[in-house]
């Protein structure tokens, strides 16, 4: 049998536990779990088995160069998967080497060790790399605290295990390791490396100001360190310094333009940087003209989002393409793919599209506002009015329904029946509902021409501003209007 088979045999084994395991009776279940601890045990023999032809490998391939009359040194010309991150829980937000390396010859040892000391220490090391990549961390742990402690200046040893510490929750002691190997190691390539995972422990304290000064002395130890530039970008972003965060980013999609974690922290500063300065124009890089259909569909749904609030639709109108084509069963992808196709060419296709939606979901009240609200601008004002009388039906107070109804209202020039449902508005206990209804008085008032009371409805508004983006004009239009300058107030910050 091949080793592959084998190892398939196990695998559905244990699913076959898992799935038995929840009907089984409580006699079955000890069976199982007698089968459970049998399947423990061949996994931790096959571990130790393949520790010990690890170990015996290297030996063996350390000998034979040695026996070819190569020096001992040249051992350490060998590339050793760095120590970086393997997990994403502790740094979630963060990006990590995973093809980053050190090189053992820049990790060479001081104080007048010999290179020949350290292949002393080597079967330690392979044992703990070993553990360390097998994920079984505090097992990694023990074997290179022990090899910290009787080699210290093997640095590649010292990085593996400040992350082993790491990934053990012990972070005060990793952070002390990796900062002393920042300070003292002779490799520009530890150093990165190390002010790299110093800042990621930074960033999960949400010190964000600290977090990208070590990125960038891991980037000054190595320019090249992309995960560092990665890193810098998104401290700047969560820092809200949106220009500084499109810089790095674009620089690292100079390199990575297929990385999709860095195409969305792009959208997400470009998104930023437009709220802050609604006359920025950030211009896309190149791998960002159009979504990629292999992203997952979270990926997706999040872009088509960033998407839709930069007024890009077209392109939110191809991420919701490519999820309704996934999930044709999920009606909100059918209504992302409905709303940007009407802004995009109007309801002729549109409003089949939120059918499909409104049939999958028929109790999205949205789904229904958003027909209605297609049918209201496409001038059946009947087809809107019984899309929002159907949401009221059921529940007279939907606020949704009910502006649905003020905008029709507005339409037909019923405004006194608009100013009625308005003014319901302004008792609810939601602040963003009383700035809709302040919102909706402030358009009834223009269209009175009471200029001076439009003009006081829309400074209610103003703790909602970026959410009624109409409201700087309305006020320049009142004031013009009025022979003065608009009023310009302070967005309340929320």
């Amino acid at each position: 049998m091949k080793i592959e088979d084998w190892f398939q045999k196990l695998r559905t084994k244990a699913q076959s536990i898992e799935e038995r395991w929840k009907e089984a009776s409580e006699q079955e279940r000890l069976q199982l779990a007698d089968q459970l601890f049998y399947l423990r045990q061949v996994s931790d023999t096959v571990v130790d088995l393949w520790l010990q032809f690890e170990e015996k490998l290297s030996n063996a391939i350390r000998h034979i160069k040695q026996m070819e009359g190569q020096l001992p040194q040249a051992m350490q010309q060998e590339k050793a998967e760095s120590a970086m991150p393997t997990e994403e829980e502790p740094l979630v937000q963060q990006k990590v080497a995973d093809n980053e390396t050190v090189n053992e010859a820049d990790s060479e040892p001081k104080q007048g060790k010999l290179p020949q000391e350290l292949h002393a220490y080597e079967p330690l090391f392979r044992r703990g790399e070993g553990f360390y990549h097998l994920r079984m961390f505090q097992d990694a742990k023990k074997c290179f605290a022990q090899l910290v402690q009787e080699s210290p200046d093997w640095e590649s040893g010292r990085l593996y295990y400040a992350y082993s510490l790491l990934f053990c929750g012990e972070l005060e002691t990793a952070f002390r390791e990796f900062r002393l190997l920042a300070k003292s190691a002779s490799s520009p390539n530890v150093v990165a490396i190390s002010y790299n995972a110093i800042g990621c422990i930074l960033a999960e304290e949400k010190q964000w100001l600290e977090a990208a000064q070590a990125f960038k002395t891991s980037l000054e130890a190595k320019p090249e360190q992309q995960e560092a530039r990665y890193n810098l970008a998104l401290c700047y972003l969560m820092d809200g310094d949106a220009k500084e965060a499109l810089d790095e980013i674009e620089g690292y999609l100079q390199k990575h333009e297929h990385d999709w974690e860095a195409q969305l922290l792009w959208l997400r500063a470009a998104q930023l940087l437009i709220q802050m300065d609604e006359k920025a124009e950030p211009a896309p890089p190149s791998s960002l003209t159009l979504p990629n259909r292999k992203l997952d569909s979270e990926t997706l749904q999040e872009m088509a989002h960033l998407y839709e609030a930069g007024g890009n639709y077209h392109r939110a109108q191809i991420c919701y393409h490519f999820l309704a084509e996934r999930l044709p069963n999920e009606g909100w992808a059918w209504h992302g793919l409905a709303w940007n196709t009407w802004l995009i060419a109007g309801s002729k296709r549109a409003l089949t599209l939120m059918k499909k939606a409104i049939s999958l979901a028929p109790g999205e009240d949205d789904f229904v506002f958003s027909y209605g609200w297609m049918q209201l601008f496409d001038g059946n004002i009947p087809g809107a009015i019984a899309a929002f009388r159907h949401m009221l039906e059921k529940d007279s107070a939907n606020r949704l329904g009910q502006s649905g109804m003020i905008s029709a209202f507005e339409k037909v020039g019923e405004t006194r029946e608009a100013k009625r449902l308005a003014k319901q508005f302004l008792d609810d206990s939601d602040p963003y509902i009383r700035s809709l209804g302040y919102f909706h008085l402030g358009r009834l008032a223009m269209i009175e021409e009471n200029w001076r009371l439009a003009e006081q409805y829309f400074q209610r508004t103003l703790p909602h501003v970026d959410q009624f983006r109409e409201i700087p004009i309305y006020l320049q239009l009142c004031a013009s209007k009025l022979g003065g300058q608009a009023v310009q107030g302070e967005p309340v910050q929320r």
